[in-house]
């Protein structure tokens, strides 16, 4: 069911620390939208290793014990210039991880998702998809087998796999209305879950295997059920925009990062404990269009 929201206002200082170098380390701009291109015939070699289904993660208090350092924050992606930041959502501050070179011709910068292994997902106008190694910003395009020529503009998110440490990526249909799919990271092979009742969602998961859709026409965020696409929770916000926009989990709480055409973003905070929406920044001085968080960062409340 929808639940009430209360939008609270919250003037923040925003700091963006500009650094020098990249070598350290969900969601997406819907303009500018180029026609489809047909997937590559011949698969590249992954860039991510399967993932071992028997291994057993060790989660308390919303934080896996296995993953460590930065990949626990949230990153964003810009598109003028297209680059990556580290934004810490307990400081409220940005920090440039670096900007992107990678060989994708004069395609833009749409979505992007975050791995627990320190990759940042990257889709380009177009349909193309590149690894991006946070660690050093090298890139490597990755074709997902059986996707859909037609399946070119998608919000993506990982979610932990049910009964396993490991983790699938999600990617839920802009254009189209074909709904929520799911890539198994082993093969790299696309499989169509189902419909949602969201519209051009936006997708971020969390270490305990959720997986949540945002929709910025409407502000509404729903968890969806990953072998159905049924939505199993909903929730109402106030953040709704008509620009850009881009979506990430953590700590419980949920980032909305809204722009108009010709603004630079803001970002929001919905708190389903307190069903409250806040404006956490009101110009980050950034044109946010993608977001992630891994799977390693915390989904419940950081004391």
């Amino acid at each position: 069911m929808f639940h009430r929201t209360v939008y609270g206002s919250l003037s923040t200082l925003v700091v963006v620390v500009l650094g020098a170098s990249a070598i350290q380390c969900s969601s997406s701009s819907r303009d500018g939208y180029e026609a489809p291109h047909a997937p590559d015939a011949e698969p590249q070699q992954q860039l991510i290793s399967p993932v071992d289904a028997a291994a057993e993660a060790n989660v308390a208090d919303g934080i896996d014990q296995e993953c460590t350092g930065e990949n626990t924050q949230i990153y964003v992606l810009t598109r003028f210039p297209s680059a990556i930041y580290r934004f810490d959502p307990a400081s409220l501050t940005f920090a440039l991880v670096g900007q992107l070179d990678c060989p994708t011709g004069k395609r833009s910068t749409f979505s992007m998702a975050i791995d627990r292994r320190g990759n940042a997902w990257v889709l380009f106008s177009g349909g193309m998809v590149v690894n991006v190694r946070l660690s050093d910003l090298q890139c490597k395009e990755v074709v997902l087998n059986n996707r859909p020529a037609d399946l070119a503009s998608y919000g993506m998110g990982f979610s932990k796999d049910d009964s396993s440490a490991g983790e699938s990526l999600f990617l839920h249909d802009y254009a189209l209305n074909m709904g929520l799919f799911r890539v198994d990271l082993s093969t790299r092979d696309v499989s169509r879950v189902g419909l949602t009742s969201v519209g051009a969602a936006e997708l971020t998961g969390t270490g305990d295997g959720k997986l949540f859709g945002y929709y910025s026409s409407n502000g509404v965020i729903a968890r969806f059920d990953k072998t159905t696409g049924a939505s199993l929770e909903t929730y109402r916000t106030s953040a709704v925009g008509k620009g850009s926009w881009a979506f990430s989990q953590w700590g419980g709480d949920f980032w909305i990062y809204l722009g108009e055409s010709g603004t630079t973003s803001s970002v929001h905070r919905y708190s389903p404990a307190t069903d409250e929406t806040t404006i956490a920044i009101e110009d980050t001085g950034l044109d946010i269009v993608g977001a992630g968080s891994s799977t390693c960062a915390p989904f419940k409340p950081v004391q």
